[in-house]
């Protein structure tokens, strides 16, 4: 099998360039155990992985599309990426491209468990990197309450000191001087990049001026001498460029020059997309929004074949809220049970077993280890002896850093757990029952969706959920859900379920239903029909 591997290193860590070395040899290694054909690397070298801007990641997925490999080997799955829910999207663009993702470190099964345990893991990296910026953050706190400078956009006009303080930069502080002027005369933003750009002023970034970038200097507190970061606003802590009265005559310009517009509303987030498809012809559901000519706006999920130019298929949309809703409630009621739970932990704890490498692991450091130690002592034996060479002093300096590299991988190794017992398993799987303190819905719903939902095929009369979980013999169980429009639909108003009651006041005319995107009136006869939704399926 034709297999790449990526390593990635993290800036501010004690991770260095030895790191990538490591990982691509633990990954080399795992590799030759698993026989798989080693054809290339990618490697993003001091870059966070709680952002998917990383070229060479990047570049891996575009090389998945053009089938340039069929696995993926990284060390650990926070290499992948620290954000659970972006490493699941980008996993499941890789397998859709028919990539299997491994981890030379860590214990995960292949199978249902194995996604679900991912999940887990997942949800601990991400943990570690909250917690690690929470430390940062008061780091930049403590630093703000001195006026310091905490990395960031720096305001045109300043420049960081060597006390970490804000100074006027002499060169670029006559230009935000000659904004505000020109600004309160009345000159537009468009005539104000032109005189900066033709002067040969730049940005903060080395580029040209553009309207924006008036607009947000003439809105800084900053060049008043106000010193802001999060919550803090100490008054004086810059040193000012502008006056107050010049500040305030700029303010009054830009609410003269403001135009009204339309606030746009929140994107909506679609928790099925890669997860959802049509019953009917199996091409993914996407998430679709449609806004009325009273600007409200409509989300539902649409067959990819009913749109654009080659319509092949019938399915109706379906609404965003209501079927990822739906999905969630069944989840709750036939899977997030402790009964259940404690099964779904068993059954992943067999799996990780089945498929564990820690001790190898270890061996294969102890026995580097050791290795590395031989010949930095025969290298020192030789200088002793007074055999020098030009090149010895460069091979011990390597090999000494290759041994704190070596040292600290079997650290992490011996005092961090890569294989979770049941009771562990089982005690993560619990916080699935309830929302988080603080956590919103729609974060919990994403959540449950992530960890537990493998597919969702959507037909007009039912709907086949599959699950992160399977069977000894791999079968499909039924279950029957009864009197699911009775329960799910009570109460349902005109937006729902079309045509109003007596007692309701009659839609709009153009009105669309908040469930289908289509006209209210002539919803209801696919409303009835897609509401009977009696039988459902799942891999138990």
């Amino acid at each position: 099998m034709r297999t790449v591997i990526y390593a990635r290193y993290s800036p501010g860590s004690r991770q260095t360039e030895q790191s990538i070395e490591g990982q691509i040899r633990v990954c080399t290694e795992y590799c030759k155990t698993k026989g798989l054909e080693i054809v290339g690397e990618y490697c993003d070298r001091h870059i966070t992985g709680k952002t998917d801007d990383r070229p060479e990641f990047q570049k891996l997925i575009a090389d998945a599309k053009h089938k340039k490999f069929e696995a993926v080997v990284v060390y650990r799955t926070d290499r992948f990426s620290r954000n659970k829910y972006d490493s699941a999207i980008y996993k499941r663009e890789l397998k859709k491209n028919g990539v299997q993702i491994y981890y030379a470190a860590e214990a995960i099964p292949e199978g249902p468990e194995g996604i679900i345990l991912e999940s887990l893991m997942e949800g601990l990296a991400e943990y570690y990197s909250v917690e690690l910026a929470q430390k940062v953050r008061r780091g930049m706190r403590e630093s703000a309450l001195k006026c310091k400078c905490t990395g960031g956009g720096r305001a045109l006009g300043y420049i960081c000191g060597s006390d970490k303080t804000f100074q006027i930069d002499p060169n670029t502080a006559p230009a935000v001087q000659a904004i505000f002027d020109m600004y309160i005369k009345g000159t537009t933003n468009a005539a104000i990049c032109e005189y900066l750009n033709a002067h040969g002023f730049k940005t903060t970034r080395g580029g040209q001026f553009n309207k924006n970038s008036i607009n947000r200097i003439i809105k800084n507190r900053k060049y008043i001498g106000e010193y802001k970061y999060d919550d803090i606003i100490l008054p004086g802590g810059v040193p000012a460029l502008i006056t107050p009265e010049v500040f305030n005559l700029a303010q009054r310009e830009m609410a003269r020059r403001k135009t009204v517009k339309k606030p746009k509303g929140p994107k909506a987030e679609y928790l099925l997309s890669g997860k959802a498809f049509c019953g009917h012809c199996k091409a993914p559901m996407q998430g679709v929004s449609s806004t009325s000519h009273t600007g409200r706006i409509f989300n539902y999920y649409a067959c990819a074949n009913t749109r654009g130019k080659n319509r092949t298929c019938k399915k109706k949309t379906v609404g965003r809220e209501f079927l990822e809703n739906l999905i969630v409630k069944l989840t709750k009621e036939y899977i997030l049970k402790e009964g259940v739970l404690q099964e779904i932990a068993e059954k992943v704890y067999a799996a990780q077993q089945r498929q564990s490498n820690t001790a190898s692991e270890l061996a294969f450091y102890e026995k580097k280890l050791a290795e590395n130690k031989r010949a930095s002592e025969n290298i020192l034996r030789s200088i002793e002896s007074g055999v020098v060479t030009k090149t010895l002093p460069e091979r011990l300096k390597k090999l000494e850093d290759e041994q704190v590299v070596i040292e600290g991988e079997l650290e992490y190794l011996r005092n961090k757990k890569f294989e979770f017992s049941v009771d562990e398993i089982a005690f993560m799987l619990m916080n699935y029952l309830h929302p988080f303190e603080g956590e919103d819905e729609q974060a919990y719903n994403k959540r449950i969706i992530t960890c537990f939902i493998a597919e969702v095929y959507v037909y007009d009369d039912k709907l086949i959920i599959f699950f992160n979980i399977s069977s000894p013999d791999g079968k499909l169980q039924s279950i029957d859900v009864e009197n699911l429009e009775k329960d799910d639909f009570s109460g349902a108003t005109c937006d729902t379920l079309g045509p109003p009651k007596a007692s309701q006041v009659a839609p709009e005319k153009g009105a669309t239903c908040d469930l289908f995107g289509g006209p209210v009136g002539t919803c209801t006869r696919v409303l009835r029909i897609s509401f009977e939704l009696s039988t459902y399926l799942f891999r138990l």
